[in-house]
């Protein structure tokens, strides 16, 4: 296999024989590397409850207000709890888990093209659809011609030529856990 940089995709040939007269195919996947997870606590007690909106004074003393999920349950004092029953005083511990995986999205597209014309590391290829589309070859990219690998060089007017294209894209995807506990304020 030979790696090539074409408009700034990753490409990578293997040999393939299909006919001039086959349409490109393409296809997707998702590969997923090795994830890292941090956890962290943030602490903090209670100021003031608004509906789902609460603000905390955090351990650091900064004020931060925060707008719930209606989704997310409070354990006070062992008992599930909506945000909107959390008292002022409460104590609170966030612990947050954050899983992140990388991911390389691949779309691999195989196809077919005629040469229209070469010179140097200069190809024009005819695409099925009568489209022509021009590229700069490196010396160690690899056609397919005739069941065959072929250069750039090896390439004449009128042959018959297929590839796979393989276009690389990272990212990083972001999962959040978090846990809220805390302890309801001393009735006095």
């Amino acid at each position: 296999m030979h790696i090539v940089s074409v408009f700034d995709s990753v490409v990578l040939i293997v040999p393939l024989f299909l006919s001039a007269q086959e349409t490109p195919k393409t296809t997707k996947e998702r590969l997923p590397g090795n994830p890292s997870v941090r956890t962290e606590q943030v602490h903090g007690t209670v100021l003031y409850v608004e509906g789902s909106d609460i603000a905390v004074r955090l351990a650091d003393g900064k004020l931060r207000e925060f707008k719930v999920p209606p989704s997310r349950k409070f354990i006070i004092d062992g008992k599930e709890t909506k945000a909107s029953e959390v008292q002022p005083g409460t104590e609170l511990i966030a612990t947050v888990t954050t899983k992140s995986t990388p991911v390389t999205q691949r779309t691999t597209t195989v196809g077919s093209a005629k040469v229209w014309f070469v010179n140097g590391n200069s190809v024009i290829l005819t695409l099925p659809n009568g489209e022509n589309h021009t590229y700069q070859v490196n010396d160690s990219y690899r056609f397919t011609v005739d069941g065959r690998p072929a250069s750039v060089h090896d390439l004449r007017k009128g042959m018959d030529v297929s590839a796979q294209k393989i276009v690389e894209e990272p990212m990083t995807e972001v999962e959040s856990d978090i846990v809220v506990t805390g302890r309801a304020p001393k009735k006095g």
